[in-house]
């Protein structure tokens, strides 16, 4: 080896023990760090796969909500039709048809008590017990505890009842 030569090459120090234990722990810091964002990232992929699971589930689940709701009102026309005819066939077919509704997760909307937004419409206010369902104007129903279609109420005012407004309402 010439001297030129060797003045062109840069000199390397020999590494020191303090030197070596420092780099290696960068590089174990490293791998640590590495193994913490694998070790998240498996975990947001599998919360992926359950979410994309339920959410399929809920696809499947929830498929027929336009056709119960058409169907629902097929069942409101029944209802009305077996309250003004003498058919005794009306209420077995209802009767039928709430079972299969039942079947497929179709429930009714209690409207025993107070008015409750979260699944009834108040369709109209009278003279009575405030917040106080009165009548039943269209039934609500739930599918899988989720609203199908919110139950239309008569709700009380608050309002006494005056033994004039009794008599009003009685000949309506």
């Amino acid at each position: 080896m010439t001297t030129a030569h060797a003045k062109t090459q840069s000199v390397v120090p020999p590494a020191t023990s303090t030197q070596t234990d420092g780099g290696r722990e960068l590089l174990e810091s490293k791998i640590s760090l590495l193994e913490s964002k694998l070790a998240r990232a498996l975990a947001d992929y599998a919360n992926l796969e359950k979410r994309f699971e339920k959410d399929s589930a809920s696809v499947v689940k929830f498929a027929n909500a336009n056709l119960l709701e058409k169907l629902l009102d097929l069942r409101d026309h029944l209802e009305s039709a077996s309250l003004h005819l003498s058919d005794k066939s009306l209420p077995m077919l209802l009767s039928l048809f709430d079972k299969i509704l039942s079947e497929e997760g179709v429930v009714e909307v209690k409207t025993d008590g107070t008015f409750d937004p979260a699944v009834m419409e108040c369709h109209e206010t009278v003279s009575g017990e405030k917040d106080k369902i009165v009548s039943v104007a269209r039934r609500g129903y739930m599918l899988f505890g989720r609203l199908l279609r919110p139950a239309r109420v008569v709700v009380g005012s608050g309002e006494k009842v005056s033994p004039a407004n009794k008599a009003s309402e009685a000949s309506v």
